[in-house]
């Protein structure tokens, strides 16, 4: 077996494998006997068919087999002992005649194939003259105050209040339905309970001198502030959305007389040790650990989007000022080769999206060689950690939880993997590259990520249209 190697350009080549008699005879007379141990005919023994039957019945198959192995493994050799990587897939050279497969004749055989080896070119932007902007972005203490105060407000309770209403007190009523000025015989009956604030002012200021026990009649789709429909149903009159139908009479009148059963004051959680210890938040004994802890994590967000812009703005300048020549001749061959039904018009777009691929993923490919990354179980792990963490807050047992279900899903660790290798090179990259920071706010830099994604998309665009 030899080779003949005509170069058609730096990058392209045609490849002719020459394989005699010689070369596959014995390997095609040893596939014949196993078939004929295998094999069981009526009138035979099990490996007792004559070879000759044999040979007539499987005799070009195991040929065409033992031919295509023959020609797969010596493109293969020919490739590694060259240090050759391919761009694309070998195609056959388009002067290549269908092979004239016959057991009973057997001959020399010649393969010829085109192929296009990746172009090698020098990697631009990556030194310590490329500058590259890096968003320090700043923690706003309005968030964590908001923070502080949801997490004080989930863990509040209600207790009775004595005294003179304020805007901060919550009432409890129980209301029967009018009829006229008279309570309605078998009309409707509710009970909720309102915070004084969230009241219509009318009426909100007649139930500021009110107390336990006292009465006022109200429009109950009048009562609270900015009401509808829909909240009078769901938070007053308590009607399940499925009992009815979208702009269904429910046969219920507006007036009704309430009657103040309880009085109440809502009393935000103490963030003190006791709290943390009994809600299984670690690292936290008091609020002010606990604001460090929260501005850590924001600042922790903060960093990693920061970085994913930074990688962003790395990949997107490296596809801009690294030039590559492609062969359009043979991507075309190549891309009608994989997709034959293609019409003319859609093998055009499936060319200039191919040509875009292959440059970034010719440009990873000299990362990848560049920068020798790996991907750790524990790397893994934190991932997945950082992602549940992001779902169900700082709870170590749903924290647990989210992973063990997240664990099961292939698809999922496969993506996280592919995701953590990337952002390692990219880490990787940012080390060799003039890093300048910049401060800015979290909106800010939202408006700046979405600019930047924008105008990326936009030069994609071009791009296509240029191609």
């Amino acid at each position: 077996m030899n080779y003949d190697v005509n170069n058609i350009d730096d990058n392209r080549f045609e490849l002719t494998i020459n394989i005699s008699k010689d070369d596959y005879l014995d390997e095609v007379q040893n596939e014949l006997k196993k078939k004929r141990k295998e094999s069981s005919f009526k009138g035979f023994r099990k490996g007792k068919t004559p070879l000759s039957f044999i040979k007539k019945t499987f005799g070009n198959a195991v040929l065409s087999d033992v031919i295509n192995k023959k020609i797969d493994s010596a493109l293969s050799d020919y490739l590694k002992d060259n240090n050759i990587e391919l761009m694309l897939s070998p195609i056959a050279s388009e002067k290549q005649e269908p092979l004239d497969i016959n057991i009973n004749d057997p001959k020399d055989f010649s393969v010829s194939f085109d192929l296009y080896k990746k172009p090698d070119f020098e990697l631009k932007g990556i030194s310590a003259e490329d500058e590259y902007t890096v968003y320090d972005v700043e923690v706003d203490e309005k968030i964590i105050d908001d923070e502080i105060e949801r997490l004080k407000n989930q863990f509040g309770k209600f207790e009775p209040f004595e005294g003179k209403l304020t805007d901060e007190s919550y009432v409890t009523v129980y209301a029967k339905e009018l009829d006229g000025k008279e309570i309605k015989e078998k009309g409707y009956e509710t009970e909720f309970t309102v915070k004084v604030d969230e009241i219509d002012k009318p009426y909100k200021n007649k139930v500021l001198k009110l107390n336990v026990g006292d009465e006022i009649d109200f429009d109950i789709y009048k009562l609270l502030k900015d009401s509808d429909d829909k909240k009078v149903r769901d938070y007053l009159l308590n009607i399940d959305e499925d009992d009815y139908e979208e702009g269904e009479d429910l046969g219920i009148g507006n007036m009704f007389k309430g009657e103040i059963k309880k009085v109440e004051k809502f009393v935000p959680a103490e963030l003190n040790e006791e709290f943390f210890e009994e809600n299984s938040i670690p690292n936290a004994t008091s609020e002010e650990e606990y604001r460090e802890i929260i501005r850590k994590d924001i600042k922790r967000h903060y960093d990693s989007e920061s970085e994913k812009l930074l990688h962003l703005d790395i990949a997107e300048k490296l596809k801009e000022i690294n030039e590559i020549n492609f062969s359009t001749e043979y991507i075309e061959r190549w891309i009608k080769e994989q997709y034959p039904d293609k019409k003319d018009d859609e093998i055009t777009q499936i060319i200039e999206d191919s040509k875009k691929d292959l440059k970034w993923q010719s440009i990873v490919d000299k990362l990848i060689k560049k920068y020798n990354v790996e991907v750790t179980k524990e790397d893994l792990a934190h991932k997945l950690e950082d992602q549940a963490r992001g779902m169900v807050g700082n709870n170590p047992q749903y924290i647990s939880q989210i992973i063990e279900i997240m664990m099961k899903d292939e698809k999922l660790v496969n993506n996280t993997y592919n995701e953590l290798f990337i952002d390692k090179i990219f880490s990787a990259v940012a080390n060799d590259i003039k890093k300048v920071p910049e401060k800015t706010s979290w909106d800010k830099f939202v408006e700046i990520a979405k600019k930047y994604q924008d105008q990326a998309n936009q030069n994609s665009n071009v791009e296509s249209e240029e191609e």
